[in-house]
């Protein structure tokens, strides 16, 4: 008996097309619908703006012995409200764009973010200890930059572009905090912190909820 090498049959070639187009339509459908709101980033800004008015109007009026307590419970309050408000808008948008909200691609981009986060929270935690809590803010946005450059790799590419722009505003927060300009230790910090936290979360949200829907 002679035994033979087995070799597939090729695949015929309009069948090989129909397949390569639906791939490529999954892949537009993936980056052209998020399960992202844009109401999400919208509340987010809004709820950062605020937690600034309350740091600038509130927290730095009180004693400094009661400062620190003060600062992480209105900063704790406003990242609990913001990711509140994002899981359940998200969990509202997924079902309307035919994803879940628990999917494999989620979890790969909070792995993504992760570390980013988790630096932010060591270093607050570190300026608090030992009393600089106005030298954070630099630090949070290169954090929350990084962390969202890294879920920009797997998502829409505005997502990698607002990661860029909290990380140019974290050079520049620092920059300003090097060159000690005559102004109370922490305002300039603070003020790009409503800009950045505030009003790219808002432009963003804007922007995608203009192509994709609230």
């Amino acid at each position: 008996m002679i035994l033979k090498e087995y070799e597939p049959e090729p695949m015929p070639v309009r069948q090989a097309e129909e397949n390569l187009r639906v791939i490529r339509e999954l892949m537009e459908r993936s980056t052209r619908y998020s399960t992202f709101s844009g109401l999400s980033g919208v509340c987010a800004g809004l709820v950062s703006i605020l937690g600034c008015l309350v740091q600038r109007f509130w927290v730095l009026s009180l004693p400094p012995a009661a400062r620190n307590g003060a600062f992480l419970a209105t900063w704790s309050t406003v990242v609990a409200l913001a990711v509140g408000i994002d899981y359940l808008l998200t969990k509202r948008r997924a079902p309307l764009v035919g994803k879940t909200i628990n999917s494999r691609l989620g979890r790969q981009m909070f792995l993504a973010s992760f570390p980013g986060l988790f630096a932010g929270a060591l270093l607050t935690l570190f300026f608090l200890q030992h009393g600089m809590m106005e030298y954070v803010y630099p630090f949070w946005m290169l954090s929350y930059g990084i962390a969202v450059s890294a879920v920009g790799l797997f998502s829409q590419r505005e997502v990698g572009r607002l990661g860029a722009a909290f990380l140019a505003t974290g050079v520049l927060a620092l920059a300003v905090d090097a060159l000690q300009i005559g102004l109370q230790a922490g305002t300039v910090g603070l003020i790009l912190t409503a800009l950045s936290f505030g009003g790219f979360h808002i432009l963003y949200g804007v922007t995608v909820a203009r192509r994709g829907g609230w």
